[in-house]
């Protein structure tokens, strides 16, 4: 709905029409610092280093960047892509800019507001439940503390028929898993898998190794 409002407030940028295609949060972040860098370039329009954005920065590479029509917006205001910076041109048109961060300004204030209506409804409808539940007539003391003594009970009594679920379910997966092990044909593949003969072959020369070094040990405490 958001971004179909966006679509028809914003007829003449159709960056800013991308740029309401965003969710709420992402929207009202990157607009707030695509506002920022506009209005330091109107504020000090002779100021080179507000005429100059680092690609390189964590602002505009993570907040920005990955934003839907956020870079586009920038491109609309006269921005150029440098090799290491956006750069905003000192014959760029300052009335397009203006344009564009005006169009910017006036879908953050929509969004703003909706915001503002929302939290105010919802306020008013607490009040008004909160009053009907002030006129209800009090209940007896041991009603409203009787289910309070039966929760423990009942707690434990959940939380030992979850740990018996668990408990049942890892018997199971246990079980399945030694039964596809004890399958013939996987035992095959496995045994398929080894190489026998290379590890027979290792073995006897180990082996063989242990024996002339036990025999080489012998010798000398005879001749000791």
């Amino acid at each position: 709905m958001a971004a179909a409002l966006g679509l028809e407030s914003s007829p003449g940028s159709a960056a800013v029409s991308e740029l309401c295609q965003n969710r709420r949060e992402i929207f009202l972040e990157a607009s707030r610092l695509l506002l920022t860098y506009a209005d330091n370039i109107l504020r000090n329009p002779y100021e080179e280093k507000y005429r100059l954005i680092r690609i390189g920065n964590p602002a505009f590479s993570t907040r920005l960047l990955p934003v839907r029509g956020a870079v586009e917006c920038l491109f609309e205001m006269g921005f150029q892509e440098g090799e290491t910076h956006l750069v905003f041109p000192k014959e760029a048109s300052i009335e397009q800019l203006r344009k564009i961060r005006d169009l910017i300004a006036g879908e953050r204030s929509s969004r703003l507001n909706e915001s503002n209506q929302i939290h105010r409804s919802g306020a008013s409808e607490t009040v008004s439940s909160t009053q009907t539940a002030a006129q209800r007539p009090s209940r007896p003391v041991d009603s409203v503390f009787a289910p309070a003594r039966q929760r423990p009970e009942t707690s434990l009594v959940q939380s030992l028929e979850m740990a018996a679920n668990i408990l049942k379910t890892l018997q199971t997966k246990f079980e399945g898993l030694v039964l596809m092990y004890e399958n013939p044909s996987i035992q095959q593949k496995a045994l398929a898998a080894i190489p026998l003969q290379e590890l027979k072959s290792k073995a006897q020369k180990k082996l063989s190794q242990a024996t002339r070094v036990d025999k080489g040990k012998a010798a000398k405490l005879k001749c000791i």
